[in-house]
C-alpha cells in the first residue's frame, strides 16, 4: 500500500472530510486532495503531524509495505519521534541536576552548625537551607514538559527504537558505575572518624567535615544516574513503565502530607535547637512527624 492510499484510508477511518483534515494540518483542501491522488508529497513537519493525528509511526506512513491497519493504523498512543525523545531526556537530565543540587546543598549544610558556633554561622546555615529548599520548590513548581510521554503508550519508529535500545544498554553500565561509585565512597566515609585526631575537640576535627560532603556528592550521583535510567526505561520498556507509573500514582495520591510534614518538622527542629539549644531531644519531632503521616495515610486509605 502506497502513501497516498494509506492517507486516504486513515482519514476515512477517522471520519474526517478533506476540509476538516486540512484544517487540522493547517494546509489547503487542495493540498490534501493532491496528496491523496498521489500527485505530491507533504513536507516532514506535516508528516509528523499526521503520525500524531492518526496514532501511527512515520515508518508506517512512509514504507510501502503491506502492513495491515489492524497492526499499526489503529494503534493507540502518542507518536514519539527521535527528536521528541531526545528533547525529553535532555529536559529530564536538566531537572535531575537541579534536584540533585538542592538535595546536596541541604546535606552539606550540616557542616555549618557542626563546626562554627558563632551567630553568623547560624544565619548562614539558614540561608543555605533556604537556598536548597528554594531550588527544590522551584523545580517542583516548574511546568512539567513532555508529560504526555509519561502518561500514555508511545509509538516509535522501528529503526530508532532498535538503535536506542542498544545505546541504552551501554548507558546503563555507565549509570550503574555512578551508583556503585556513590555507594563505595559512602562506605569508605565511615572510616574517616578513625583518622580524626584524638583530642577533646575530636568531634570537630576537620577530617569529619569530609563526611557530609562525601554524602552530598554520593546522593548527587544517585539522583543523576537514577533519573537518567528512569527516563531511558520509559522508552525501552514503555508498557511496563506505564503500568508501574499508574500503580505509583495510585499509591502516592496522599503523599502531599510528606511534602508538608517533613519541612515543618525540620523548621521545628531548627527552632528548638537554635532557641533552646536542645538539639539532642529535638530529633523527636521527626518521630512525631512519622507517626502523624502514617496515621493520616492509614485513615485516608481505610475510608476509600
Amino acid at each position: 500500500m502506497e502513501f497516498y492510499q494509506k492517507l486516504k484510508k486513515l482519514r476515512a477511518q477517522k471520519g474526517w472530510s478533506q476540509e476538516e483534515f486540512a484544517e487540522k494540518l493547517q494546509v489547503s483542501r487542495q493540498a490534501i486532495s493532491k496528496w491523496e491522488n498521489g500527485q505530491g508529497f507533504p513536507e516532514t513537519e506535516k508528516l509528523v503531524k499526521m503520525s500524531r493525528l492518526f496514532h501511527v509511526s512515520l515508518d508506517y506512513l512512509l514504507k510501502e509495505e503491506d502492513q495491515s491497519l489492524g497492526e499499526q493504523g489503529t494503534e493507540e498512543g502518542y507518536y514519539a519521534s527521535q527528536e521528541v525523545v531526545e528533547a525529553y531526556l535532555l529536559n529530564k537530565r536538566q531537572g535531575a541536576k537541579k534536584i540533585a543540587t538542592g538535595v546536596a546543598i541541604l546535606i552539606a549544610s550540616v557542616l555549618l552548625p557542626m563546626y562554627f558556633q558563632h551567630a553568623f554561622s547560624y544565619v548562614l546555615f539558614i540561608v543555605v537551607i533556604a537556598s536548597g529548599v528554594a531550588i527544590l520548590v522551584w523545580q517542583g513548581l516548574s511546568v512539567k514538559a513532555y508529560e504526555e510521554l509519561e502518561t500514555q503508550p508511545l509509538i516509535f519508529d522501528d529503526s530508532f527504537i532498535q538503535q536506542f535500545k542498544q545505546k541504552s544498554l551501554a548507558n546503563r553500565k555507565k549509570f550503574g558505575l555512578l551508583i556503585v561509585t556513590g555507594i563505595v565512597i559512602i562506605i569508605l566515609s565511615f572510616g574517616i572518624p578513625f583518622l580524626a585526631s584524638d583530642t577533646s575537640h575530636a568531634n570537630r576535627d576537620p577530617l569529619l567535615a569530609l563526611m557530609p560532603l562525601i554524602w552530598a556528592f554520593a546522593v548527587y550521583l544517585f539522583i543523576i544516574a537514577g533519573s537518567a535510567m528512569d527516563g531511558e526505561r520509559l522508552v525501552t520498556h514503555n508498557k511496563e513503565y506505564l503500568k508501574e507509573y499508574k500503580e505509583y500514582e495510585e499509591s502516592t495520591k496522599h503523599e502531599w502530607i510528606h511534602a508538608v510534614m517533613w519541612p515543618l518538622a525540620t523548621v521545628v527542629f531548627l527552632a528548638i535547637g537554635f532557641i533552646w539549644d536542645t538539639w539532642h531531644p529535638g530529633w523527636l519531632v521527626y518521630l512525631a512527624a512519622a507517626v502523624v503521616t502514617v496515621a493520616y495515610t492509614t485513615w485516608k486509605s481505610s475510608k476509600e
